[in-house]
């Protein structure tokens, strides 16, 4: 035992001359330790707080020592309660913190249910705070792979959220299956609770909190100008649908690596299908309601993850597969 557990070293010297010798009693403690009884009784108390003596049955004004396997577990049961409870505190006080200077105004313009956050500084901010003020869900589109400290950054965030219950769902690209960084970091959260799946193609990065607040870029096709925070329900509802349905699609990233990478989605799925049935790019991406371009790129990653170097290799691969 030691001092991080709550005990002085005077406490864990009388603790283990009670448990070698249980016969001592107060004056004898105190005379081996050539300390006043009144600094014994004090370190009993200490030991009966903290439940690693109790009061003995043979001899009701004595004490007696807990069994030091139970002792130690009671004393790492109590960090660990007192440990969330400080955890739950500081989480409290930060929240009320951020409500307050989010009351206090700054450099984001805001009409209409539409926030401006200009820059990727900006952006990052704001998710820092939603995901630290989250109460229910966070759904996301991961558009691209990300550096890692910002992966470092979203894993502290999210490991909190998860820990106070609240859900995780995100849909990456295919890619991040071919990035050790970005599928480290899905694969710790899924660890926690989190779902991840992944589709070939997505319609724009989004996160959606508490089906409450959404962030979309100012321009997809630039990240740097910062984003848009939506919050009139007018906004979101299409948005949600949006998530919904491109999540039943996608295909689910679970602990298996290589079993993974193989796993084809319901949109691949449909798509091989089609193919298969005689449809061109065009027919099949009009029946899936998406692009032609998406669904040859879609086409493109099926014939990589197969190793196909044709549509009619992938489909016969696909065939013995079960996938069609």
């Amino acid at each position: 035992m030691s001092a991080t557990l709550g005990l002085e070293a005077l406490d864990r010297t009388v603790y283990q001359m009670m448990l070698d010798r249980p016969a001592l009693g107060v004056t004898e403690i105190a005379a081996e330790l050539a300390v006043a009884p009144d600094v014994i009784r004090a370190c009993l108390d200490r030991l009966f707080a903290l439940q690693l003596v109790q009061m003995s049955f043979e001899a009701p004004s004595r004490f007696t020592v807990v069994d030091p396997v139970l002792g130690v577990k009671r004393l790492l049961d109590q960090q660990h309660d007192e440990l969330l409870r400080r955890q739950h505190q500081v989480a409290s006080s930060h929240q009320a913190l951020v409500r307050i200077l989010a009351g206090s105004g700054g450099p984001a313009q805001r009409a209409d249910g539409v926030e401006r956050l200009p820059g990727m500084d900006a952006v990052r901010r704001r998710l820092e705070r939603l995901t630290l003020e989250a109460q229910h869900e966070i759904l996301t589109f991961m558009a691209d792979t990300r550096p890692a400290a910002a992966l470092e950054a979203a894993c502290q965030g999210d490991t909190f959220a998860l820990q106070r219950g609240v859900a995780i769902r995100t849909v990456a690209l295919d890619a991040i299956r071919d990035d050790p960084a970005t599928l480290g970091y899905t694969r710790a959260l899924v660890a926690q609770g989190g779902q991840f799946r992944t589709v070939a193609a997505l319609p724009t990065p989004l996160v959606v909190v508490d089906r409450s607040h959404v962030l979309v870029p100012m321009d997809p096709a630039d990240a740097a100008k910062g984003a848009l925070q939506l919050s009139a329900p007018g906004m979101i509802a299409p948005l949600l649908a949006l998530f919904e349905r491109v999540w039943g699609g996608a295909a689910p990233l679970g602990g298996d690596a290589a079993e993974d990478r193989h796993v084809p989605s319901e949109q691949e799925r449909a798509l091989l299908t089609l193919l298969a049935q005689g449809h061109t790019d065009e027919s099949a991406a009009l029946h899936l309601h998406i692009s032609a371009r998406t669904a040859r790129r879609i086409m493109a990653s099926l014939n990589e993850r197969l190793g196909a170097r044709s549509r009619f290799e992938a489909g016969l691969r696909a065939a013995r597969l079960g996938w069609v």
